[in-house]
């Protein structure tokens, strides 16, 4: 093994920069639609077949690591093992209702009954509880909430999706 892994590790990764050669050598000279998009869908397709080699040594790795759920290596990467259950399903108005509940009630002095924390208060600390994965943008619009005022924002970027064909 030498720096980066095993010799066929080194070797796909000599690959990949030749393919990223090969690409932007590609991307200079005029290529029609259909070419250019027959190209991203063979990429797409090598991608996701990475992707369930990708898997394979990992679910190697796992079991490999057997009861360890840390190792580190010389170079100073880590590999962690962790277990999580899928949820699905969840009852977003119930479990809401229950942490608002739960935040209310710490909020109040068991003594003498004052409520220490103010409803803007309680509410914000929600998100100690929850990670929005994104917020929806059009309705904080129609709150009269300019989202950008919220977070950073980056450049515009355009996504190309890929759809498999049948073949």
């Amino acid at each position: 093994m030498n720096d980066i892994g095993p010799d066929w590790v080194s070797k796909f990764h000599q690959s990949i920069l030749e393919l990223d050669s090969a690409v932007t050598d590609f991307g200079s000279k005029d290529q029609s639609v259909e070419d250019a998009c027959s190209a991203l869908v063979a990429l797409n397709r090598a991608k996701a077949d990475l992707g369930m080699v990708y898997d394979e040594l990992a679910n190697l790795v796992s079991q490999v690591m057997q009861d360890s759920p840390e190792v580190s290596l010389p170079d100073g990467s880590k590999i962690e093992k962790k277990f999580s259950s899928s949820r699905t399903g969840w009852r977003h108005k119930d479990l809401g209702s229950a942490v608002a509940g739960r935040i209310v009630d710490m909020s109040i002095d068991m003594d003498t009954g004052e409520v220490l924390s103010t409803p803007k208060e309680m509410i914000a600390q929600v998100l100690d509880f929850v990670q929005p994965s994104y917020w929806r943008i059009k309705e904080l619009q129609k709150l009269g909430i300019n989202p950008d005022m919220y977070c950073e924002v980056g450049d515009t970027k355009t996504s190309i999706i890929v759809r498999k064909g049948t073949s």
